[in-house]
């Protein structure tokens, strides 16, 4: 493989890690906010935790992926933690279950707010493309991942270069919320974490596809870098319009609010492709565990497991997230370590 092909495959993997973890909470500049921003500027440290366990985790389960010849989360589980193994990968599928009815609400919710049609339309063209790209298998994961991510990082550059145009017309004082250095830790640690084993069975598949460990080491670190980036850049984008944003639902129409036509309809976009694109990737790792487990088709499970998900979506996407989201994250932290520890061992 020639060194161009060789970064063109390395990018493809990162695209795809990448675009498993920024869903719409992150596009919309919500997520970022809440688990960081608040804290002002010293929330750049719980960044770089976060950062370095997406590049250094991500890494790691892309080469236990090839490693172990796992085509879903569900043989690393059964290595990493043995007898535990079984709550464990129930509590995955519950979580990526979660995932996915939020993720086909806020599309519901998107499609309704700002495309003037009915939260139904949505949730079905929604769900109708996600089935068609399972259909394809990793290789249509990896596909569309090369066209939504870099619509999504274009935004993000629109984003910076708005925020340096605009002075802030704010002259009161900021207050920001406290936090201890170990509270600023645990919030770098939890947000990879949620993030992360979310993306497992992505990344595990992947690893198996390429088997070549340098390629994987350069997908996932490049994947956790372009992470880094999205995540410091939409943090100090964030402070630059404080206290303004603290009024909205989602910040990054503060940001973008009075600008052209074109913007607020390539936002939309940029949003519903987050959402898409943590949809697939989770949807993935639910249909390559059940035909690990039981030999079930991926297209037959993909549309059963839409089909449940598109009729809970109608719970509403805050309701879903304010209630399912914050106990998603706990065991994300127990995989983390068991990663980083399995690793070790590997080496030695």
């Amino acid at each position: 493989m020639n060194k161009g092909k060789r970064l063109g495959t390395a990018s493809g993997i990162a695209f795809a890690y990448v675009g498993t973890v920024v869903g719409a909470g992150f596009a919309s500049g919500q997520e970022v906010m809440s688990f960081f921003t608040i804290y002002g500027h010293k929330a750049l440290w719980a960044i770089l935790i976060s950062s370095f366990l997406f590049a250094f985790i991500g890494t790691g389960i892309l080469l236990l992926g090839m490693e172990l010849k796992a085509s879903s989360f569900g043989k690393l589980i059964d290595t990493m933690f043995g007898l535990l193994s079984p709550i464990i990968n129930i509590y995955l599928l519950f979580a990526m279950m979660v995932i996915n009815i939020a993720m086909l609400a806020g599309a519901g919710a998107m499609f309704q707010e700002f495309g003037n049609t009915s939260y139904l339309v949505g949730v079905t063209i929604t769900a109708l493309a996600a089935i068609v790209t399972i259909g394809l298998g990793i290789s249509g994961i990896l596909s569309i991942n090369k066209i939504l991510v870099p619509a999504i990082l274009s935004f993000q550059i629109i984003i910076i270069f708005i925020t340096l145009s605009t002075k802030s017309s704010f002259e009161g004082e900021i207050s920001f919320v406290e936090a201890s250095t170990v509270h600023l830790i645990k919030q770098g640690i939890s947000y990879a974490s949620f993030n992360i084993i979310l993306s497992t069975g992505v990344l595990a598949s992947l690893g198996k596809k390429f088997k070549d460990r340098d390629l994987l080491i350069l997908g996932g670190v490049l994947g956790g870098s372009i992470l880094a980036a999205m995540l410091i850049t939409s943090h100090y984008c964030l402070l630059a319009h404080i206290p303004y944003i603290f009024d909205y639902e989602i910040p990054a129409l503060y940001i973008i609010s009075d600008k052209s036509r074109f913007l607020s309809i390539f936002y939309s976009l940029v949003v519903w492709g987050a959402i898409f694109t943590t949809l697939v990737g989770n949807l993935f790792s639910m249909t390559s565990f059940f035909h690990d487990r039981f030999g079930m088709n991926h297209l037959f499970t993909a549309t059963l497991i839409i089909c449940a998900a598109s009729l809970l979506s109608f719970l509403g996407f805050s309701s879903i997230v304010n209630t399912l989201y914050p106990i998603v994250g706990l065991i994300g932290v127990i995989f983390i370590i068991g990663v980083f520890f399995y690793t070790r061992k590997l080496k030695n």
